[in-house]
C-alpha cells in the first residue's frame, strides 16, 4: 500500500471521511502508480488497473479496452496513473456508459477522439455529444440494453442503467437509453452496471467473474452492493465510484463510497474475493 493508501485507510480507521481532508488540500495533486510501462509490457492473462472514479482499464490478448476514463479532472484528488495522450496510442476500445462528464469526459474524449484511433462504444442518448467532440462516425458503435454485439473480438452484451440521486432517490431524468456493460474478454465476464440502482437486470446475470460496483449514495449504496454480490458471487468484486475527487457537502452523495462497510456485511470466503484497489494499482484476473 503506498503512503496516500495508507494515510487514507488512518482517516477510515477513526470515522473521518476523506472529503474533510481533501476541503484543505494545496492545488497540487497527490501522487500516483504511473501505469503505462506495465499497461505496454502485459502480453500474457488478463490484466485490470484502476485509473479512478469508474475508470478501468482490462487488457487481454493484444487488446486494451477502458470504461468511463476521467483522467485529467481538475478536482481529482490524485494524479491520474495514466494520461490521455500515454494512452492515445495504447487504447483500442473506450466505453462509455453515460452523458455525465464523470463518465463521458470532454477533454479525455476530444484527446482520443484527436490522437488515437480506439472505437468509442456509447449509448443512444450519447451519440450527439459523441460527435459534438469530434468523434468519426466510422469510430462510434452504439449500444443498446439488451442488445448483444462483438467488436474486436470482445463480446459485449449491454444492460440497463437507470441512475439514482440523493437519499436512495430515482434521479428524475433517469434515462432508459443509459447503459452498463456485460464483457467477455480473455475468457473473463467483467460487469461495469455504470451509474444505477440495483435492478432486476443485475440480479439475473450469471457467470460474472469480475463486479465492478459503486456504493455510493445515489447508486446501490451498502445494502443493494451487499445484496448484488451475494447474487452473483464473482470471484473478484472490485469497489468504483470512490476516493477520487475531493469531497464536498453538494457533492458527497456521488463522490463519497462505502467500500469497506460493504465488506463487512460480507461472508468471510466473498471477503477474501474483495478488493480495495488503488489508483494505478494492478490486479491479474487467474
Amino acid at each position: 500500500m503506498t503512503a496516500a493508501g495508507r494515510f487514507y485507510a488512518v482517516l477510515l480507521s477513526v470515522g473521518l471521511p476523506i472529503w474533510v481532508f481533501a476541503q484543505g488540500m494545496p492545488a497540487d495533486l497527490l501522487p500516483s502508480r504511473q501505469i503505462l510501462a506495465e499497461i505496454r509490457a502485459h502480453e500474457d492473462g488478463v490484466a485490470v488497473w484502476w485509473t479512478g472514479h469508474n475508470g478501468w482499464l482490462i487488457k487481454a490478448g493484444g487488446v486494451l479496452l477502458g470504461t468511463d476514463l476521467v483522467l485529467e479532472a481538475a478536482d481529482r484528488i490524485q494524479r491520474s496513473p495514466v494520461t490521455t495522450a500515454e494512452l492515445a496510442g495504447e487504447l483500442d476500445i473506450s466505453f462509455v456508459t453515460h452523458e455525465h462528464g464523470d463518465h463521458f469526459n470532454n477533454k479525455v474524449s476530444r484527446e482520443l477522439a484527436r490522437s488515437s484511433d480506439c472505437m468509442f462504444v456509447v449509448p443512444q442518448n450519447c451519440v450527439a455529444k459523441a460527435r459534438e467532440l469530434g468523434i468519426p462516425e466510422d469510430r462510434i458503435r452504439v449500444a443498446v440494453p439488451g442488445e448483444p454485439f462483438e467488436i474486436q473480438g470482445v463480446r459485449v452484451l449491454p444492460i440497463r442503467a437507470l441512475h439514482g440521486h440523493k437519499q436512495f432517490s430515482l434521479h428524475s431524468k433517469a434515462n432508459f437509453e443509459d447503459c452498463g456493460y456485460l464483457i467477455t474478454i480473455g475468457g473473463k465476464t467483467f460487469l461495469q452496471p455504470g451509474d444505477s440502482i440495483l435492478l432486476q437486470d443485475h440480479l439475473e446475470l450469471e457467470n460474472v467473474d469480475v463486479l465492478f460496483f459503486s456504493p455510493t449514495e445515489h447508486n446501490m449504496h451498502i445494502r443493494q452492493s451487499v445484496i448484488l454480490i451475494n447474487e452473483l458471487e464473482p470471484d473478484y468484486i472490485l469497489p468504483q465510484h470512490r476516493d477520487t475527487y475531493r469531497q464536498t457537502p453538494e457533492n458527497r452523495y456521488w463522490a463519497n463510497g462505502y467500500p469497506v462497510e460493504v465488506r463487512t456485511h460480507l461472508s468471510r470466503t466473498l471477503q477474501e474475493r474483495y478488493h480495495i484497489l488503488e489508483q494505478g494499482e494492478c490486479l491479474l484476473v487467474k
